[in-house]
């Protein structure tokens, strides 16, 4: 059976500690303004809270997915499928450059060490659905803003949310094609081996 690797990822302490923070924030910012009437205290509670909120959704994505789809996940599906027109895209924002700067929330995920090639196209396809389902919850903040106005507010934190993760999608993207050829060379390799020692 294969160990998992310690994560050395800082996300997960960072968005723990953003969590608390932000919906403890929220709680005494919320607790002033009640109080005093503060219009500071007010826009404090609502970044705070909203800090709270993405993060929550972040920890809340996988386990919803992992729960309706048990992992099971077609590459060469439609949602999955690479379109033609993808690589140009990829090209023209310069994901090659960027991508190796991007931290994974958990690197075990991706190790060659502890998954076959197929698995981690799995895994991918699990990562991109993930961060595709934070893309979308990130603008339900935006009910946020008929009780407590602020739509500006609300509108600027969804959408530099949302462009994180999916800048996390098209990476996932990016990289699975390749991942996938692998996947499938490695699948013949031990096809023909299978064979060989039949005959």
């Amino acid at each position: 059976m294969k160990q998992r690797n310690v994560s050395s990822s800082p996300l997960p302490r960072m968005m723990r500690a953003v969590l608390l923070l932000g919906t403890l924030g929220c709680i005494v910012c919320s607790v002033l303004y009640r109080q005093g009437g503060m219009r500071r205290a007010h826009t404090a509670a609502i970044i705070c809270g909203m800090f709270a909120y993405h993060i929550g959704i972040r920890f809340l994505s996988p386990v919803l997915l992992t729960a309706a789809f048990h992992r099971s996940y077609d590459p060469n599906g439609r949602w999955f499928r690479q379109r033609a027109w993808e690589p140009r895209l990829y090209r023209l924002l310069r994901v090659k450059h960027w991508k190796r700067y991007v931290i994974a929330y958990d690197p075990d995920e991706f190790s060659f060490s502890l998954h076959t090639p197929a698995e981690i196209v799995r895994n991918m396809c699990h990562a991109e659905a993930v961060h595709a389902l934070i893309v979308f919850l990130s603008f339900t903040t935006l009910l946020f803003a008929i009780p407590f106005g602020s739509f500006r507010a609300f509108l600027i934190t969804a959408v530099g949310a949302a462009a994180v993760d999916l800048s996390l999608v098209i990476v996932q993207r990016y990289n699975r094609p390749r991942m996938q050829r692998l996947a499938e060379s490695t699948r013949m390799q031990k096809m023909l081996s299978a064979t060989e020692k039949v005959s």
